[in-house]
């Protein structure tokens, strides 16, 4: 090819340069980051969630190619050591979340969730929330105690996720379905009359 021919071809390209400098949008139509932008990713760096609200026009996406242009690169994964297992095991089960993160900075606790979970960890069971319906929250309690969760109730009774969804907690409970769950935990119901001798 002739040096005109390169010549040419590089003065075309100045000028879609300038052009894109001038529009302020590339050839594909995205808009250009600017120095503002730039500068707010260097400040609120690495938290996302407060770059997205700075910039609300930038999708995440946008965010983190930016970032990885501007050399900016996420800590790497921290890997687990034995003691900081044996350590969790411990806290796992009965400390609060805000305990059992401030022992692991280097993770949050969605990923401290998942270790617990591959290593087999589990929370403590926490009792039920009374309702303040009496014969609701016999059944609740007697739950807690069999160690049955509302998901059982729900998969022994085929009743989708009635139980579950705690509906009933807000508005008028179907009262046969909670008299199954008295039966299943060999409970009985008694009517007592006010007035009544006992």
């Amino acid at each position: 090819m002739s040096l005109s021919h390169f010549a040419r071809n590089a003065a075309s390209a100045a000028r879609v340069r300038n052009r894109i400098k001038k529009e302020g949008y590339t050839m594909n139509g995205d808009k250009l980051w600017t120095e503002d932008e730039r500068k707010i990713i260097e400040d609120k760096w690495p938290n996302f969630d407060a770059i997205r609200k700075a910039i609300p026009g930038r999708s995440r996406i946008a965010i983190r190619a930016q970032c990885r242009n501007m050399g900016l690169r996420e800590k790497p994964q921290h890997i687990w050591s034995a003691s900081e297992i044996s350590k969790l095991r411990k806290l796992y089960p009965a400390a609060t979340i805000a305990e059992i993160c401030a022992t692991f900075p280097h993770s949050k606790w969605v990923n401290i969730q998942q270790v617990a979970r591959y290593h087999g960890f589990r929370r403590k069971r926490k009792p039920f929330k009374p309702t303040g319906n009496p014969p609701i929250d016999g059944v609740l309690a007697k739950l807690f105690e069999a160690n049955y969760s509302l998901s059982d109730l729900d998969q022994e009774f085929r009743t989708k996720d009635y139980f579950a969804h705690q509906n009933w907690r807000y508005r008028t409970p179907d009262y046969n379905r909670f008299v199954k769950a008295i039966e299943l935990l060999e409970g009985k119901l008694v009517v007592e009359w006010p007035g009544d001798a006992t």
